[in-house]
């Protein structure tokens, strides 16, 4: 089992009119991040463990977007999941 770290969970959420920028959210954040504490949810969303701030991982996607595309990054502490989607013992072990 793999060493967890200190951090917290966020939300990554990218847009873009005219292209998918799932890829792109995932490069700029393992480039901080190890690959083992990101998840996919969804076609443009990821969930990250960091003890980066939410302003950090802003700025490391930011960079990377071109005019119109946008980013969003929340810090949680609290989810819920139904479904298949989110790895739930992925969460649990790096969330509450």
């Amino acid at each position: 089992m793999d060493e967890i770290g200190p951090g917290t969970l966020k939300c990554v959420i990218g847009h873009s009119p005219n292209r998918s920028v799932r890829a792109l959210l995932e490069e700029a954040l393992r480039s901080h991040v190890r690959a083992e504490d990101i998840r996919p949810l969804g076609h443009e969303a990821l969930i990250a463990y960091s003890d980066a701030s939410t302003a950090d991982l802003r700025d490391w996607i930011a960079s990377r977007l071109g005019p119109g595309e946008s980013v969003f990054v929340a810090e949680f502490e609290r989810w819920s999941t139904f479904g298949s989607a989110a790895d739930r013992r992925w969460l649990l072990r790096r969330g509450h």
